[in-house]
């Protein structure tokens, strides 16, 4: 790990991560349409094929010490159509804090019109791990830093609804429910929270054979702000073989992406954020992203995967 300056910098770290304040914060990511189990347990089974996701982010380039985020996620529907299941499982870096998560997924499904409705669960934990075996400080024997690494183990359960048919498509999450914060000395409490709410949504409208365009939004409330992304993806080619996009985040940050479609079964999507104004001081974020179904043929509703 680079070497890391000082006390005052890590004090900044640890109000950034949460890991001994009540803030929690989760994450980010450009592609969450097409890593939906990262933001809404309901989202699995949707595409009714066995899909595997692979996702790896890298963000703020020439910041030390900056997150590193990596994600597997799968989903299936089951022999009951109305049962889909799904595991997520994700690795989050920041300096000299790590949060790694295991949830498992459960989705109920019901025909609602022209569309499907789901509502998802999904339960599991996170660990979070404080390296202060990696703090390289000014003044040897702080006793701010005492070279252990401690741990916080944290069960958390989600909650999430997702409607879809082949025009449109919109969810409203909360995937966690239980918000941790300091209790007695070194122990950790989980408290009943709805301060971290997603909701999304998005339209396909068809311009020609070889060309689809789909706008979507995403509001995130999260302690007591407001993060929105708009974007617009444009669906280029035969058997929608290439697909690029912008997206604007309140945050000051324009993302580039694309996504190329190998053959029916595989697909890899990248992005580039790119921040401006104070924001600036970055080289901004990659991330990339490797689905992969098990069956050729897809029979979806959810415009998020034109037949």
């Amino acid at each position: 790990m680079s070497y890391l300056k000082g006390k005052w910098f890590i004090l900044f770290c640890l109000l950034l991560c949460g890991f001994t304040c009540r803030a929690q914060n989760n994450p980010v990511y450009s592609q969450y349409l097409f890593n939906g189990l990262a933001i809404n347990p309901a989202y699995a089974g949707s595409r009714e094929v066995l899909n595997l996701a692979a996702l790896y982010r890298t963000q703020w380039m020439n910041i030390d010490g900056a997150p590193r985020t990596q994600t597997l996620s799968g989903d299936f529907p089951l022999r009951n159509p109305q049962v889909a299941l799904g595991l997520l499982v994700f690795n989050d870096k920041i300096s000299i804090y790590r949060k790694t998560g295991v949830f498992a997924t459960y989705a109920f499904r019901v025909k609602m019109n022209e569309g499907k409705l789901s509502f998802g669960l999904q339960a599991g934990f996170e660990q979070m791990r404080e390296e202060q075996d990696k703090v390289h400080v000014i003044e040897p024997g702080d006793p701010m830093f005492d070279g252990e690494i401690h741990r916080l183990f944290m069960p958390n359960v989600g909650i999430g609804t997702y409607y879809y048919t082949s025009r449109y498509f919109a969810g409203l999450s909360i995937p966690k429910l239980l918000v941790y914060s300091p209790h007695k000395a070194d122990a950790y409490k989980g408290k009943l929270s709805f301060n971290n709410v997603m909701l999304y949504g998005g339209m396909v409208f068809p311009i020609s054979t070889n060309l689809k365009i789909r706008p979507s939004t995403l509001l995130h409330y999260e302690q007591k702000s407001i993060l929105f992304d708009l974007n617009c993806n444009v669906i280029l080619l035969p058997e929608e073989t290439l697909e690029v996009g912008l997206s604007y985040r309140n945050s000051n940050v324009m993302v580039a992406m694309a996504q190329v479609r190998i053959n029916p079964q595989l697909c890899i999507g990248y992005t580039y954020d790119h921040a401006f104004g104070k924001a600036s001081i970055t080289k901004g974020s990659h991330e990339i992203m490797l689905r992969y179904e098990f069956r050729y043929r897809v029979n979806a509703e959810n415009p998020l995967y034109l037949k």
